[in-house]
Formats: C-alpha cells, sequence, structure tokens
C-alpha cells in the first residue's frame, strides 16, 4: 500500500514535468537576441616566482661569470640568487626580428564587465581612419573593456628581446621602464580585433 506522502510527490512531479517541444520558424522569427559573453574576475600571476630555471652560463650577463638561474622564487631574486621571479609574455608584432615583451608580471588584478562579441564592420558608418574600407561586412572581435580595474601588488617589466625565452642561443634584452601598480583604473572604450590571412 502507498502512504498518502508518496502519492501527494507523485501529483507534484507528474504536474512540474515540462516536454521540450520544437519552435515553429514563425514564432523563432520573434524572439531577439545579441551575441557576446560578460567577464568578471580575479587574476595573480606568479606569486612566489616563475616556473624556468636554467644555470646555463651562456644565460647570464655578460658581467658576471656565475652560473645562477634565469628564473626562481621572489626570495631567490630579492637574495640575488636568480635574475627573475615574475611570468613572462613575449609578441611577435611583425615578420622582422624581435619581440615585444612583458616581463616578471606578477601580482593580483581584477575586473568586472569585460565583454566579447562578434561585431559585423559597416564601411559606411563605422570610421576607423580608412581601415574600415578593407573590413566592410567582415565579422571582428570587439574587446568592451571593463569599467574599472583594481590591481594589487601588480609589477611588470615592459622590454624588447632578441628570443621569446631567455634561455634561448645569444638572448639579448632591453629593458625600457618597468611599472608597479596599487589602486584602481578607470577604463572606456572597445578594442577590435581584425583577422588576417584566408580562415
Amino acid at each position: 500500500m502507498i502512504s498518502n506522502k508518496w502519492v501527494w510527490l507523485l501529483s507534484l512531479i507528474s504536474f512540474s514535468s515540462f516536454a521540450m517541444e520544437p519552435i515553429g520558424e514563425e514564432e523563432l522569427s520573434e524572439v531577439s537576441g545579441q551575441n557576446g559573453v560578460y567577464l568578471s574576475g580575479d587574476l595573480t600571476l606568479n606569486e612566489v616566482g616563475g616556473p624556468l630555471a636554467s644555470t646555463d652560463a651562456g644565460n647570464q650577463p655578460s658581467d658576471t661569470m656565475q652560473a645562477i638561474p634565469v628564473w626562481g622564487t621572489c626570495d631567490e631574486k630579492a637574495n640575488g640568487q636568480a635574475q627573475r621571479c615574475g611570468a613572462r609574455l613575449a609578441v611577435k608584432t611583425n615578420s622582422t626580428e624581435g619581440y615585444f615583451v612583458l616581463d616578471e608580471m606578477r601580482g593580483k588584478m581584477s575586473f568586472e564587465g569585460l565583454t566579447l562579441r562578434a561585431r559585423e564592420i559597416d564601411g559606411v558608418n563605422d570610421d576607423f581612419g580608412g581601415d574600415e574600407a578593407a573590413f566592410d561586412g567582415k565579422t571582428v572581435l570587439e574587446i568592451g573593456l571593463p569599467n574599472e580595474v583594481r590591481f594589487e601588488g601588480f609589477e611588470l617589466t615592459i622590454a624588447n628581446s632578441s628570443h621569446e625565452r631567455p634561455t634561448e642561443q645569444n638572448y639579448n634584452q632591453q629593458n625600457i621602464f618597468g611599472v608597479e601598480i596599487d589602486g584602481a583604473i578607470e577604463m572606456q572604450g572597445n578594442l577590435l580585433v581584425f583577422p588576417v590571412g584566408n580562415p
């Protein structure tokens, strides 16, 4: 014999279940929406140091004869036992030799409201200094900058380098300047990423 509470539960389930039904073309034409992704988050870079260690003497500065690690913990760098302690991002910006580098990145960055969406370029209404003509009717990636980005103990070195990694043979890097940020930066506008080549 089934108790009253089970009868009540089975009745509730039967009344609450819904089947998926296909949507016709006419109904679907009434639906509107937009593409895009809204992102918020915290990013912490290399609190204690970099992952790569090398004691190859060829990777050391020319004025030292010591074979010290290229990358190590930040404590090791503070004690003079390593050259770097943060993350490294090297980008080849054109077909010539050399890399643009963000080096020794470490600290915390938080943001809210970074958006990503596909955008179609309109050669008549968009004005990018003449560049819009070549991309008229094409789709680009639009990155909507967050209103505010907060930094906590964030630091990096901006440089250019002969190679992407400091362990490469004949590696040479010219540091341009260092950045240390604590606080908030207000941002506005969009960054458009234009595709090149034929997919």
